[in-house]
């Protein structure tokens, strides 16, 4: 899934685990948040699955599934100027066509291109409970301008991956000073006369150090994804 564009990997992960699924068959104009409450399908903890739903891409399709459902909302503009901003869940539908995640969230536009993603103050009711929920707003420039016409809102970036990008370029070039080679000639010859050769061989790699954990391999693998 890898090589497939953001979109596609989106279709794959939704047509596969979750519009396969009988338990949302019929459910075209209900929303993610009653779906969720009436089925749990992708709610459960990895010991409630069997074998054969316990797979990598099945935990993968439910995180994203998961996150997916409260991360977007759907916002109607129409009176931008007086500062009255309408939001809502999207629809299953919406889930599935990338509306408010690829397209631009606003109501009717259906603009792909150059969009921008603003976090919101979601306040909605749910079970007769008040609830206030930051949620991602995904709005092509017109309506990110109409958004913003009375107070400017958080723009939501990605930076790490430039961030980490930096912190390892900025290692490698310490490590290619020529202090660091020197220092690391002294060290090495330092550990080759302390150590027995037969307590080198026989040490054990720390897995857990070297492999990244499922949780991080998820959060990696759905970055991209949740723009």
């Amino acid at each position: 899934m890898k090589s497939m564009s953001l979109q596609e990997r989106h279709n794959y992960i939704l047509k596969k685990f979750i519009i396969s699924d009988k338990s949302f068959e019929g459910k075209k104009n209900s929303y993610d948040i009653d779906i969720i409450k009436e089925h749990h399908r992708f709610l459960w903890e990895d010991n409630e699955l069997s074998d054969g739903e316990n797979s990598w891409e099945m935990c993968m399709a439910r995180r994203y599934y998961n996150k997916l459902f409260k991360e977007y909302c759907i916002a109607d503009l129409t009176l931008h100027k007086e500062n009255k901003v309408a939001l809502r869940w999207r629809t299953r539908d919406e889930v599935v066509l990338g509306k408010g995640q690829f397209q631009c969230g606003s109501r009717k536009c259906e603009q792909r291109e150059n969009l921008s993603s603003w976090e919101v103050n979601f306040a909605y009711n749910e079970q007769g409970e008040n609830k206030n929920a930051l949620v991602k707003l995904r709005l092509c420039e017109n309506h990110s301008k109409q958004l913003n016409f009375t107070s400017r809102k958080r723009e939501v970036k990605r930076l790490k991956k430039f961030s980490a990008t930096k912190g390892q370029t900025q290692r490698k070039n310490q490590r290619n000073s020529p202090v660091a080679s020197c220092f690391e000639n002294i060290v090495s010859e330092t550990n080759e006369e302390s150590e027995p050769e037969s307590r080198i061989w026989n040490r054990r790699l720390n897995v857990e150090l070297e492999q990244p954990s499922r949780e991080i391999e998820f959060e990696r693998y759905l970055e991209d994804l949740l723009l």
